[in-house]
């Protein structure tokens, strides 16, 4: 963002470099320009490390400030247009008419004019700004860049981010839950509960654990968690809380239309609801009250600064979050900043005395801890204790613990937090999308070895490793998060001269504003052509965008980033293709109808979604002009034809939805993508056999997903002919030994294809995820056992499997001792496979001796789900020595799960004939609904808490326990209607 100057200078010295070492055509004037700009950069490369802190106490600093971080900027526009520019005198000429090169030739004499008088310009400004700088003191340091490490995060243990500490919490938590599921049902008003504290003191957190306990679970039939920003909509929140109670709500967008769908998905049944972070009472009086009367029994929990609110919406009780000691602080303190094994005592003298200036807030400790994790000796605290905690100006919520984690950041990641700030609040922050958004603002800074885009997902995991984003529990690899309100408010403050975001009450106008976030409560949007200086342009989900003033595109030279998502927009102006700077634009679910042919003139775009776009039915041919590519997404669109030429787009790092349409794009295209590392191929129904492997260039190919539209969920069948020149089309896509996820989707061949039957091994070494699915005929599955580095493996709705054995371990993976199947295989996932009768573990064909094989060492966990016929569990399961969680759903024909001495935690659900649990002497939870005949258990000697819901023999059960058992029991006996009473956790911890 604009304040962080360090991180503009090394980012446009390095543009600069390029240019002068690139040799670019330039005429003698702009070469001297350019020349002058690099030295009077390098002049200003290291900031002084105070500036930016100086600059909110002194006046003429911050003025000093802004003007060079406009310079900076003016820097960067100058240069990308002039790079533009050059790249155009290198394209292959176009065919002209006979007065057409006299023309281009006095074009280009006329843009070089222009660019060296604004370069002189810039310099002009640049010793304006040297001499301010002498005359305020500020020293130049040797500024260092900084560059995040990569992290291998297969190797990192997940980390509990609702770390419960303390006992006033843990007491609270058992409180208000009793209080929840005792309280009788008043009629004429639903139950409300209330959390009431200052920002940052842990109500979200408490509200989370209350949420996920077991007892709520077991009490109601449907739970809504609802964060309620202050700029809230009505029909978004009315959306959220219809498909969090399992309605389908896709096609409505007014409250008149979800209100009654919300009261019919709710009606007769009981509810648990949480509203989070309530600013105003209307949310529930106006809104939500009436909806939540007709449940057959609700009860609302409440999170909210403000104790009148909480009044006014007839809480039967209030809970006050009081601040955390510092002794329960300091444990906090040591758990995320060292981790809950490492040694503390050398660390815990200086601790205390951090913890005493985070003053009993759990977000402030949290972010310090996250400070604190990159720092390793004591000397390190101590200058983190030291270190200046505030700046002057700061409202005092922000200051202390919140701008330390912050002035601690190194430049590029105070970029991109900031940047985040900019969001809308509780807006869920996507992986792969804000790192295309950072790549596109010029954040991200090049790290060998790895792609661009890889280190910007790496920030974004820096980001969670400080506490400054919070990971949504429900993404085990963290690939969504939020940010809080107090960190957003931190944010926005530091950039409030130059980026905003504007809702329905905000009327403040910005002379030079670089960066734009449109509420999606602004019902008019406001001049934006206005401000020339705008950078990036951000409107989500905003129904009254309907159209574009054709003047935005005429006037907004300097854009990057476009987002336009969920907008009402159906038409896209030609003007478009004067944004010749713009890298990124996101066009996905909006209800646009064609793209114009000048967006070939966008040689900058790097990026572009129409995800979701399902009025748009093709391409302009001049799309495959857009030679700086690395994005294309074309997924749920009504698009029937892709233009020849995908294979001019060289950058392509990531295309979805592309397939082959005859008269169009061909495959073989494919060939010509080095780059391309992420590929989603659809509709491979209607390709046509090539003579050669097409994916044989893609060197990089790292995540390949193949899929037909037909043979999948629908179960529309081929004819043998269209099998067999389907079958040869996948036959010839063998993918790059680099591969490390494989996605199958419908594929309706009766065999897998060769290179994934045979030594998969050797063609794809490196594979760590394997998903089949929906693949419908065939009857003999690939040997996944042999693949030395899987890690998960899935198969779904494999209809033709009857049996499943020794083909799916292969022959194992050999080693100087023993051979071991699947080797490194941590999760196994079996679901909808509607004919599979038996399942086999046996090995005795692969080698003698028992002993001198290896079954599985690294499975931690199992999920079994649909499959009816399944008589019985492999009886080998048991040798499976790391297998902890096991998930069986829907084995109607099961009666036994037995003798599996390492499983530690057991869900069983819907299983008709289930009669016994036994011989599972290490399980500690045992989780059962829905399976009737369950009656009998043996030798669960260390079982410490059972659960079971709608099981009818659930009395017999519990007393064929041993009778001096110390357990923690929950029965009930009806009401659950099979719903999921049970959180899904076997699948991911």
């Amino acid at each position: 963002m604009g304040t962080v100057l360090d991180a503009l200078a090394w980012k446009f010295l390095e543009k600069l470099g390029q240019l002068i070492e690139d040799e670019v055509i330039m005429t003698l004037s702009v070469k001297r320009g350019i020349e002058s700009l690099k030295k009077n950069l390098e002049f200003f490369n290291a900031v002084h490390e105070d500036a930016e802190a100086l600059a909110m106490e002194d006046p003429g600093i911050d003025s000093w400030w802004k003007n060079m971080r406009d310079v900076m900027f003016d820097v960067d526009d100058i240069v990308d247009l002039f790079m533009v520019h050059s790249q155009k005198l290198l394209l292959p000429p176009r065919p002209v008419c006979c007065n057409q090169p006299l023309f281009s030739s006095f074009a280009k004499f006329s843009f070089d004019h222009m660019i060296a008088k604004r370069i002189d310009n810039i310099n002009e400004k640049f010793e304006e700004i040297k001499m301010n700088k002498e005359m305020f003191g500020l020293e130049r340091t040797n500024g260092q860049q900084i560059q995040i490490t990569i992290v291998d995060r297969s190797q990192t243990s997940p980390v509990d981010e609702l770390e419960v500490v303390g006992e006033d919490i843990r007491r609270a938590i058992d409180d208000i839950v009793k209080m929840i599921v005792s309280s009788n049902y008043n009629e004429s008003r639903s139950t409300v509960f209330g959390i009431q504290g200052m920002g940052g003191i842990g109500k979200t957190t408490l509200a989370q654990k209350i949420y996920n306990e077991q007892r709520i679970r077991e009490k109601f039939q449907v739970h809504i968690w609802l964060c309620i920003s202050q700029n809230y909509t009505e029909t978004s929140l009315l959306k959220q809380a219809i498909r969090m109670a399992g309605g389908i709500c896709d096609q409505l967008e007014t409250k008149t239309e979800l209100l009654p769908l919300l009261v019919d998905t709710i009606r007769g049944k009981s509810v648990f609801l949480v509203l989070d972070d309530v600013w105003k009472s209307d949310v529930w009086i106006d809104l939500l009250r009436l909806p939540f009367l007709r449940g057959l029994n609700s009860h609302i929990l409440v999170t909210s600064r403000n104790l009148d609110v909480l009044v006014e919406m007839h809480a039967t009780y209030t809970h006050k979050v009081n601040k955390m000691n510092d002794c329960d602080g300091l444990e906090l303190l040591m758990k995320m900043s060292l981790g809950p094994y490492e040694q503390s005592r050398e660390f815990s003298g200086v601790g205390y005395q951090i913890v005493k200036k985070c003053d009993g807030l759990p977000l402030a400790i949290k972010v310090v801890a996250g400070v604190l994790s990159t720092k390793r000796t004591r000397a390190e605290w101590e200058s983190i204790r030291d270190s200046k905690w505030s700046i002057h100006g700061l409202p005092r919520e922000l200051g202390g613990p919140l701008y330390l984690s912050y002035s601690n950041l190194p430049p590029e990641l105070k970029q991109c937090f900031l940047w985040c700030a900019l969001l809308p609040s509780n807006f869920v922050i996507r992986r792969d999308a804000v790192a295309y958004w950072w790549v596109a603002e010029g954040f991200v800074t090049e790290v060998h070895g790895y792609s661009i885009h890889e280190v910007a997902e790496e920030y974004y995991h820096e980001l969670i490793r400080r506490n400054l984003l919070q990971p949504r529990p429900e993404f085990v690899d963290k690939g969504e998060s939020t940010m809080h309100d107090l960190l957003r408010s931190l944010g926005q403050f530091l950039t409030k001269d130059h980026s905003i975001f504007m809702n329905m009450e905000y009327s403040k106008a910005l002379p030079n504003l670089r960066h734009l976030c449109i509420s999606n409560d602004v019902e008019e949007i406001p001049a934006i052509e206005k401000q020339k200086c705008l950078r990036s342009l951000l409107v989500f989900d905003n129904k009254n965008f309907m159209k574009i003033n054709k003047d935005i595109f005429r006037e907004l030279k300097h854009i990057r980033v476009l987002v336009l998502s969920g907008t009402s927009i159906q038409i896209i102006p030609e003007s478009v293709g004067n944004f010749l700077l713009l890298r990124l634009l996101d066009l996905s679910y909006t209800k646009i109808q064609k793209l114009p042919e000048s967006i070939g003139k966008l040689t900058s775009l790097e990026y572009l979604s129409l995800h979701g776009c399902i009025h748009l039915d093709s391409l302009p041919d001049s799309l495959m002009r857009l030679s700086n590519i690395s994005f294309l997404e074309l997924e749920q669109t009504a698009i029937d034809h892709v233009p020849k030429g995908v294979a001019k787009l060289q950058q392509l790092y990531n295309l979805r939805g592309v397939f082959d349409s005859g008269t169009g794009f061909r495959l073989d295209e494919l060939q010509c993508l080095s780059n391309i590392q992420r590929l989603r191929i659809v509709k491979l129904e209607k390709a046509a056999p090539g003579g050669s492997f097409v994916l044989k260039n893609c060197l990089h190919l790292r995540e390949l997903w193949l899929g037909c539209t037909i043979g999948g969920h629908d179960k529309t069948y081929y004819q043998t002919n269209e099998i067999e020149r389907i079958q040869q089309v996948y036959e010839l896509l063998i993918p790059s030994p680099s591969l490390l996820y494989i996605f199958l989707v419908g594929f309706p061949g009766v065999r897998f294809p060769d290179w994934l039957c045979s030594e998969p091994e050797r063609k794809m070494p490196n594979l760590g995820h394997m998903h089949l699915n929906d693949c419908t005929s065939c009857s003999v599955l690939p040997p996944a056992g042999q693949m030395p580095e899987l890690l998960v493996f899935k198969i779904k709705g494999a209809d033709a499997i009857v049996n499943m054995g020794a083909e799916l371990l292969g022959k194992g993976v050999n080693s100087a001792k023993h051979i071991t199947i699947f080797p490194k295989l941590e999760l196994l996932l079996i679901t909808n496979m509607s004919n599979l009768e038996s399942w086999s573990l046996n090995t005795w064909n692969l080698c003698g001796k028992s002993e001198q094989l290896v079954l599985m060492p690294c499975l931690k966990r199992l999920f079994l789900n649909d499959c009816p016929k399944l008589r019985a569990l492999p009886e080998d399961l048991h040798r499976i020595a790391n297998l902890r969680r096991i998930h069986i759903e829907g084995a109607h024909t099961l009666q036994e799960v037995d003798n599996l001495p390492s499983v530690l935690w057991l869900k069983v659900k819907n299983n008709r004939c289930l009669r016994r649990i036994s011989n599972l002497c290490n399980l500690k939870d045992l989780l059962a609904q829905d399976c009737p005949a369950l009656y009998q258990a043996e030798n669960l000697i260390s079982l410490k808490r059972l659960y079971m819901v709608d099981c009818h023999n659930a009395k017999q059960f519990r007393m064929s326990l041993l009778e001096d058992q110390q357990l923690a029991v929950h029965v009930v006996t009806v009401g659950a209607d099979g719903r999921d009473i049970f959180p899904d956790e076997s699948l991911y911890n």
